[in-house]
């Protein structure tokens, strides 16, 4: 994929595939899948929601980036991979020549290699983060126990029940890299490499960001964590169907998915979300006054 100048290459880490109803969108009934059955992937001659996991190789002039990190080496089920290094190495790239790590937020399949065995995995890169998320994720409050339950029951079962906090935690994973953190706050518009801005994207996470590539007069939108499946571009969600389980702020991740839908459809803008099947882009198009999600092949 390109836009403009920069070229993108995902970066597959593995994958989770899980029912498509309400294991992440509590209030979803199956027939409400039934108009995106094309979205979804034939699993065991079943129609599932395949969430890929990974992240993209970013090229834009000398910079060689990468955005997101996956689950890491050690995916506990229904996560499956450990494939990134592989990816990496299909580039023909190695880690050394990594100059950035951008994270779109610090859930753990997304900063699984930012370090391994407590070094950072890429070692000359400089990691940007957003402060909000780094305060949240690594702040008094944040931890994986019984009393997080309590607080927020749904947070423990996206992270706790669906990985191994000894390792994937986020202050195990980004400790060792803080010598090597750049930090940003997304709460307004921040270029953080050229070609690279980070725009607020909040809700899903306190600094959840989305990353508007801009080169030659094109523009592409990679969102993260704002939606997990495309039917949240395209729906216009009055029932409160797609409302993802594990958001900190619910109104806001709303409001959120709300504005970059209509900029997404309104542009015409090539977009790429944390966990679409495959890593692949794609776009919302109109068609006879609905919204269609199309993808880009190639």
């Amino acid at each position: 994929m390109r836009i403009g100048d920069i070229e993108i290459t995902p970066l597959i880490d593995g994958e989770a595939v899980v029912p498509g109803a309400a294991t992440f969108y509590p209030n979803l009934k199956e027939a409400d899948w039934e108009p995106y059955t094309d979205l979804l992937e034939p699993v065991f001659h079943e129609c599932l929601h395949l969430n890929t996991l990974g992240g993209y190789l970013v090229r834009a002039g000398d910079r060689v980036i990468v955005v997101d990190g996956g689950s890491g080496p050690q995916p506990k089920w229904p996560f499956a991979g450990g494939g990134f290094r592989s990816a990496l190495a299909s580039t023909g790239l190695r880690r050394a020549d990594v100059t950035d790590v951008i994270f779109t937020h610090l859930h753990f399949d997304h900063i699984g290699w930012a370090s391994v065995d407590g070094k950072p995995y890429f070692p000359n890169a400089t990691y940007h983060i957003d402060r909000r998320d780094w305060d949240w994720f690594l702040g008094p409050d944040f931890s994986f126990s019984e009393t997080e339950v309590e607080k927020s029951k749904e947070r423990l079962e996206l992270s706790a029940n669906y990985c191994y906090p000894d390792n994937d935690a986020p202050a195990v994973r980004l400790r060792p890299i803080v010598n090597q953190i750049e930090f940003f706050t997304g709460e307004q518009e921040v270029e953080l490499l050229p070609g690279v801005v980070a725009l607020d994207g909040s809700g899903h996470t306190p600094g959840q960001v989305v990353l508007e590539l801009r080169s030659s007069g094109e523009k592409g939108l990679m969102v993260g964590d704002l939606v997990h499946a495309q039917p949240e571009l395209i729906d216009d969600n009055e029932r409160g169907q797609w409302n993802f389980v594990s958001h900190t702020d619910y109104d806001r991740a709303y409001a959120a998915v709300e504005h970059y839908s209509k900029r997404i459809c309104d542009e015409k803008l090539l977009v790429a979300g944390g966990h679409f099947p495959g890593l692949r882009w794609g776009r919302v198009v109109q068609d006879g006054g609905k919204r269609v999600w199309e993808d880009i092949r190639g």
